[in-house]
């Protein structure tokens, strides 16, 4: 890419942020986001396929130190344990949710933001590091062997996502029963619900 490329790319995404911090999701249309960057929205799409290609690279933009730590997560297989990456993986990815929920739900209700699923083993961006991680787990004997990785990364934020879904209770009402944390949610994940056999 041309350094002036570089450059509309960069101003995209950073008109992108500001107008979702101002307006929201659901009114930051990419006709918006292409007149405050001073461009047509034609180049909006040279340089993104889609509206959700360019919110999520905003959100994640904004979170790079958490991409760059999952980007790690791959080669963290064979350390620690299982239980412990995947704890600290969910952690990191739990610092995201302040931006991630408001995309999330942009998703559900707008059309020009739902994507096609990407084919197995293709997962994009930190759900694609967890599948590579947990595959590379299952390569060193430490995973089931006939889990399939990529739907155990969705199953697995899709925890998380649950989990940041509970909010919290209102002054006036009782308490709902805590959550488990992280830890203990990846604990019954690996172990299953079932009891062991005698």
């Amino acid at each position: 890419m041309t350094p002036r490329g570089t450059a509309t790319r960069t101003k995209l995404v950073d008109t992108t942020i500001r107008l979702v911090s101002e307006l929201g999701y659901a009114k930051t249309t990419t006709r918006a986001i292409a007149q405050a960057a001073g461009v047509a929205e034609g180049t909006l799409y040279r340089h993104f396929p889609d509206k959700a290609a360019l919110f999520a690279e905003a959100v994640m933009q904004q979170n790079q130190h958490v991409v760059d730590w999952i980007d790690t997560l791959p080669a963290r297989a064979g350390t620690a344990t299982v239980k412990a990456n995947l704890t600290d993986c969910l952690t990191q990815l739990a610092a995201l949710r302040a931006d991630i929920l408001p995309l999330e739900l942009a998703i559900l209700t707008d059309p020009e933001l739902a994507r096609v699923a990407p084919p197995p083993g293709a997962l994009p961006g930190p759900p694609g590091r967890l599948a590579e991680y947990l595959r590379a787990e299952q390569k060193l004997g430490r995973l089931r062997a006939d889990a399939d990785p990529d739907h155990g990364a969705v199953v697995l934020l899709a925890l998380l996502f649950g989990m940041a879904m509970n909010p919290p209770p209102a002054p006036d009402q009782e308490a709902l029963p805590a959550l488990p944390g992280i830890a203990d949610t990846v604990d019954i994940i690996l172990k299953g619900l079932a009891p062991t056999p005698n």
